[in-house]
C-alpha cells in the first residue's frame, strides 16, 4: 500500500466514524423516548391486571435496569454500522448509511416495544386478571 493509499483509507475510516457518531445522539434519544412508552406500557399494565401492583416500584425498577443494559448493548453493537461499511465499501456509500441507519434504528426501537407488549399482554391474558 502507497502513503497515498493508506492516507486515503484512514481518512476514509475517519469519515465514517464522523457520519455514525454525528447520528448516535438521535439514536440515543430515540431508545429514551421508546424506553419510556415501553415502561409505561408495563406500568398501566402491571397496575391494572397484575397482582404485583402493591409491588410496582420493585418490578419497574428492574425493567429500567435491564432497559439501561439493553441501551449500553445495542450501543455497542451500533458499531456495526461503522465495521458493516468497511468491509463492505458500498456504493453509493450515503444510501448505504441513510438505510442502514434507518434500519437499525427500527430494529432496536421496535424489540423493547414488542417486548413492553407482550408482557402487556401476559398480564391481561393472566388468569388473574379475569
Amino acid at each position: 500500500m502507497t502513503a497515498a493509499n493508506t492516507s486515503s483509507a484512514v481518512s476514509s475510516g475517519a469519515s465514517t466514524w464522523r457520519w455514525w457518531e454525528a447520528r448516535r445522539l438521535r439514536f440515543n434519544l430515540a431508545l429514551i423516548v421508546v424506553g419510556w412508552l415501553g415502561y409505561g406500557i408495563i406500568a398501566a399494565a402491571t397496575l391494572v391486571w397484575s397482582e404485583l401492583s402493591p409491588r410496582l416500584s420493585e418490578v419497574m425498577l428492574g425493567q429500567g435496569l435491564m432497559y439501561v443494559f439493553y441501551m449500553v448493548v445495542v450501543n455497542v453493537l451500533y458499531l456495526a454500522g461503522v465495521l458493516v461499511e468497511g468491509v463492505l465499501k458500498p456504493e453509493p456509500v450515503a444510501d448505504y448509511r441513510r438505510h442502514a441507519f434507518r434500519l437499525g434504528i427500527l430494529a432496536t426501537c421496535a424489540l423493547p416495544l414488542i417486548v413492553a407488549l407482550a408482557i402487556a399482554a401476559s398480564l391481561g391474558l393472566s388468569p388473574s386478571a379475569v
